[in-house]
């Protein structure tokens, strides 16, 4: 989502990569937005110890935080390691946040869940290649 619009912080000429909560960011100013929010969602979540879900606009933004990271990963802006990295970091916090508030909240599942994941189980073949039964 790269554009030739220069970021929203006054002083900042760096270009717009994202769109975060109606504010265009730079790389760097979304990293740092993202970060501040997820952190007072995090403290906010542990000091509410009792209930651990966060509200449905705390998860609203922790989703739209993590596909607006996972965007700028999948566009063609060329990042280098930490960039990358600190990217990774804000999409798995969301994740986080979000997977979460929805373990914590006792919902009944719907048609479209997925159900928990199974290890497989493997079995070995007899003599010639045939099941034991």
């Amino acid at each position: 989502m790269q554009t030739s619009a220069a970021c929203f912080f006054a002083g900042c000429s760096r270009p717009v990569v994202a769109i975060f909560r109606h504010e265009s960011l730079c790389l760097d100013h979304f990293c740092s937005k993202s970060y501040e929010f997820l952190d007072s969602v995090d403290q906010h979540l542990q000091s509410n110890s009792t209930s651990p879900s966060g509200t449905s606009e705390q998860l609203r933004v922790a989703d739209e935080c993590a596909r607006k990271a996972l965007d700028i990963c999948l566009s063609k802006m060329i990042l280098n390691n930490l960039e990358r990295a600190r990217l990774l970091d804000i999409l798995l916090w969301s994740g986080d946040i979000v997977s979460c508030s929805q373990n914590a909240g006792s919902r009944q599942p719907t048609a479209g869940d997925k159900g928990k994941y199974e290890r497989p189980q493997f079995r070995r073949l007899g003599a010639g290649g045939v099941l034991p039964n």
